[in-house]
């Protein structure tokens, strides 16, 4: 098993539900290339660890705080709308997960640049 590999299943298991966690990835994943969405390795990690958060948050219906959404203005309705259709996938999150998700894909967006 390689080194990210070994990050991930740390990160992972620190969502305090592996199996739910793993499930949420593997739907992001396939989601994300249906989108032609492609992370850096850092990237990814970061993405992994963020849904490892949301799968702990969903799962002890721990809240976020209110973000104030003027400052994702900058943010495409684009990837608001993917993130919003992974935050989908768990139950008991805050509304405004999506904003913090979104910046994943708009800085994935750009390696495409």
């Amino acid at each position: 098993m390689n080194t990210q590999n070994l990050k991930e299943q740390e990160i992972i298991s620190k969502s305090g539900n592996p199996d739910l966690c793993i499930d949420v990835l593997t739907y992001s994943k396939e989601f994300l290339e249906s989108k032609k969405v492609l992370m850096t390795v850092p990237q990814w990690l970061s993405f992994v660890s963020h849904i490892s958060g949301m799968v702990y948050r969903s799962t002890n219906e721990e809240p976020i705080q209110s973000v104030e959404k003027e400052i994702f203005n900058e943010v495409s309705s684009e990837s608001i709308e993917m993130a919003s259709e992974i935050c989908k996938q768990l139950s008991n999150l805050h509304e405004d997960e999506k904003y913090l998700l979104s910046i994943h894909f708009e800085a994935a967006k750009l390696n495409e640049e």
